[in-house]
Parts: structure tokens; sequence; C-alpha cells
């Protein structure tokens, strides 16, 4: 399979910012202000896009994915901390954790994002690379005319159906991981990167199970 590189740097502006468990208490309080002043699509210091911040009227509501039943409690009680400064109450009911019974190097998942140009595709990988903590086990961008390329992680009637979107221009960003980070990846994909679309390709054997 081939592999390309990660190392591609951001075509906006500003690159996300760099999470870190260890972010100092003012980061984190400068975050949530920013959230309070209604920026709240603001990727969180500490885990990044993996939690999302809602405001109706006073009630603050937590939505995502957190790693352990600490980092969850944690951040409960960041949001508490700013009850009577705009909002009188928190809400954490879609505040999860990750679950951990799904064993990891069984199957494979393939992903499929169209962009509307290599630039954007690019600042995707590296996106979803860095900020979704899944290694990906094949990486790849393919434009018009590479089409069999492809054949390597999509069934072979969704080639026809690939090469459909190549002609109309957009490029294709393929991205392989393993199952379990499946869905963390097209979240991102979906919510984060601003694709045209996002497929999802049937599970595979890993290549240590086949």
């Amino acid at each position: 399979m081939r592999h390309e590189s990660a190392q591609t740097e951001s075509p906006r502006s500003s690159d996300p910012a760099v999470y870190t468990v260890n972010a100092p208490e003012a980061v984190v309080d400068a975050w949530w202000a920013s959230i309070l002043a209604g920026n709240i699509y603001e990727p969180h210091p500490i885990h990044g896009p993996a939690i999302k911040v809602r405001l109706d009227g006073s009630r603050l509501r937590l939505c995502g994915e957190l790693e352990s039943p600490e980092d969850r409690k944690e951040l409960i009680r960041q949001a508490r901390k700013r009850v009577g400064h705009g909002i009188d109450h928190v809400d954490s009911s879609d505040l999860t954790i990750a679950r951990r019974d799904e064993q990891s190097g069984i199957l494979d998942q393939s992903l499929i994002s169209a962009f509307p140009n290599r630039e954007a595709a690019e600042y995707a990988r590296a996106f979803v690379i860095k900020h979704s903590r899944v290694e990906p086990k094949y990486h790849d961008i393919v434009l018009q005319g590479e089409e069999e390329r492809l054949r390597a992680v999509l069934p072979e009637h969704w080639i026809p159906k690939a090469r459909k979107w190549l002609e109309e221009g957009q490029a294709l960003l393929v991205l392989t991981v393993d199952e379990t980070g499946a869905h963390r990846v097209r979240e991102l994909l979906e919510e984060d990167t601003r694709s045209v679309w996002t497929v999802t390709a049937p599970p595979t054997l890993s290549e240590g199970r086949r």
C-alpha cells in the first residue's frame, strides 16, 4: 500500500490548537471565557474537539466522549465554576466515557471524504491525524486519473462511483484505521474539516488476522 507523509502545513491562517494534558489553569479559564462570550466552536485546550459545548439560554450543555471518569469529573467541575456568570445550570447528560470493551487489531475500516481540492484534503488529513488520537494504517489523497490507487482499500463495486466523484474535480482523502477508532475519525471529518461528504467502507479483517 502507498503511504504519504502527513507532515503537511495547514492552508488556513492559523493552525488548530495543540492540546495537552498539562494545559495551565489560566489557559483553561481563558477557553471558558471565550465559550461564554459565544465562541462555542473553540476546541478545548486539553480535550480538543472531543467535546462540544452548547449554550441554551442560561443552560450550559456538555457533549462528547472523554477517556476516563476522572476527565469527565474535571470537565464538569470546570463548567460548574461558571455557574452565576451567565449560566445557572450545567447539563452533562450527553458527556460520556469511551468504551473499553472493544478489542482492537481485529477489523480495519476505511473512510473516504471528498474535498474541493487537494489543499483542503491535505489540511483535513493533517488535522485528523493530529487530533483523533488514532494512528492510520493507511492514508492517501487521490485525484482525478489516480482512482486505481483506491483498489487497495475500497470494494470493487465502489470504484466506478469514486471515479465519478473524481471526474467532478473533487479530491478524495482515504484513511484506513482500526475499526475501534473509525467513529471518532468520521466525526472529525464530518464536523471539523467541512468535508463535502464522508462515507465508510464495510470493515475488513486486519492484515494480521487474514
